[in-house]
């Protein structure tokens, strides 16, 4: 089947004429989908590139009934994008940047190209990545997620810039921090502080559980790090300016891609040997390098050449954070909800955690009790200017409502009657349900609703 061309093969594979029963064979379909999908199309009428790369080709893959995973995996969103990223990976590493037409991979080539990027690209190379318990999860199916076990190919620096630092989980400490950092400028219901407190005990937690299984793989929790990459974003910088953007999804690859942040800053502050002491059951350990060393990366500026994008449609975003980012935005909710009367007039409606906790209390009524409560939810979020319209205003509440109330038939004693037992069930279903706090852009190939709201800045 080799000598087929891709057109021929790609008609008889939508026929039927060719199974596509292999995961060599979704590979190739994908990979000719990924010759137009990976750049996108420029739409004239729009002035804009149509496509979105990994994210429109998961569709098209989908619509077909095609997926890179068998029983359990089949249709994963995250498993299939993730080859998807792969195959990307591999275009960028087959790219001569002196000479750029006459180095694209084209659809034909699909031999050559999988004989060069086996090990990026074979059936068995997610396990690389991603634990089969985070990948397994219905949170990883329903949305994408970035591998919890090592980087994308390549992602950790600027885009088409990328280092020889070998392979590990470098994006993981400067991402969270990126999440916490920006938790703090949108929130400062809570004081620097008790935000880094609460970032760095869920960070441990998190790390703690994920070496239990893969204790090879998982890097160990140190505070030295993990302070270095908080302070490296600036989180205590008292004059930072709050502005709309803030409220925009985060974007870490789409900022690593432009060259904004370096994974290897610490190199400037910490001799090699000091930093992997730092690992474990260690004190907080001072800098012994002077911080003069100049960074090995420039950020690219802006307007960026499309760079940013380019990251987006490679699949360095994800859909819905790893489990610390999410485990670190629950315990800051069920903080700011901390000891809060639930009763209608104490809650703050400008506060998505508060907005939650209202809903959780409607989720414990029936019938017209529900109706009146979810009316007055409705009618306060509108006035608190997060959502325009009594109508998206409901249809949000509604959506939360469905992601809350198989928590709330499990529970047979009502309304919990303890401050502290609302509040941990609040933390339990948005740990689980992350996809509630709205932090990361979800594609239009995704399904799934979107809870976002207005930022809180004009």
């Amino acid at each position: 089947m080799s000598h087929m061309s891709a057109k021929e093969f790609l008609a008889k594979a939508k026929s039927g004429e060719i199974p596509v029963d292999s995961h060599d064979r979704v590979l190739r379909i994908a990979f000719i989908y990924m010759d137009e999908g990976l750049w996108g199309t420029w739409d004239v009428e729009r002035r804009m590139v149509r496509d979105n790369g990994v994210f429109s080709v998961v569709e098209q893959l989908h619509e077909r009934g095609w997926s890179f995973g068998q029983g359990d995996l089949k249709f994963n969103r995250t498993l299939d994008i993730f080859y998807l990223a792969q195959i990307a990976a591999g275009t960028y590493r087959s790219i001569d940047q002196l000479h750029l037409e006459d180095s694209f991979p084209k659809p034909d080539d699909f031999d050559i190209f999988y004989a060069r990027h086996r090990e990026l690209l074979n059936q068995d190379a997610w396990k690389r990545y991603y634990s089969p318990t985070f990948l397994m999860s219905a949170l990883s199916a329903r949305f994408y997620r970035l591998p919890d076990l090592r980087d994308l190919p390549d992602s950790s620096d600027p885009l088409t810039a990328p280092r020889e630092k070998g392979i590990g989980h470098f994006t993981k400490l400067p991402r969270w921090a990126y999440n916490v950092m920006r938790t703090h400028r949108r929130q400062a219901t809570l004081p620097a502080e008790t935000i880094k407190q609460i970032a760095l005990s869920t960070l441990q937690e998190t790390i703690s559980r994920q070496r239990e299984d893969y204790p090879d793989q998982v890097q160990p929790y140190s505070e030295t790090q993990a302070l270095f990459w908080l302070q490296y974003m600036n989180i205590d910088d008292p004059e930072a300016e709050i502005r709309r953007e803030t409220w925009f999804p985060n974007q870490f690859g789409y900022v690593t891609a432009q060259g904004w942040y370096d994974m290897w800053a610490w190199e400037k502050h910490y001799s090699r040997k000091r930093w992997e002491e730092s690992m474990g059951a260690v004190p907080f350990l001072e800098r012994d390098l002077d911080g003069t060393r100049k960074s090995e990366i420039y950020w690219c500026g802006l307007p960026d050449g499309g760079t940013g994008a380019m990251a987006w449609h490679r699949g360095w975003d994800a859909e819905l954070g790893s489990e610390e980012e999410i485990a670190f935005l629950a315990a800051v909710a069920a903080k700011e909800t901390e000891g809060i009367d639930v009763s209608m007039s104490h809650l703050d409606y400008a506060m998505r955690s508060h907005m939650l906790l209202a809903v959780l209390r409607a989720a414990f009524e029936t019938g017209t009790e529900r109706g009146k409560y979810i009316d007055d939810v409705k009618r306060r979020i509108v006035e608190a200017g997060r959502i325009d319209e009594e109508s998206k205003a409901e249809q949000w509440i509604r959506q939360a409502l469905m992601v809350m109330e198989p928590y709330v038939h499990k529970r047979h004693d009502g309304w919990p009657a303890a401050v502290e037992d609302r509040g941990e069930l609040l933390r339990q279903i948005v740990i689980e349900n992350g996809q509630l706090f709205a932090r990361w852009k979800v594609w239009p190939s995704c399904k799934e609703f979107k809870f976002e709201l207005k930022s809180r800045v004009e």
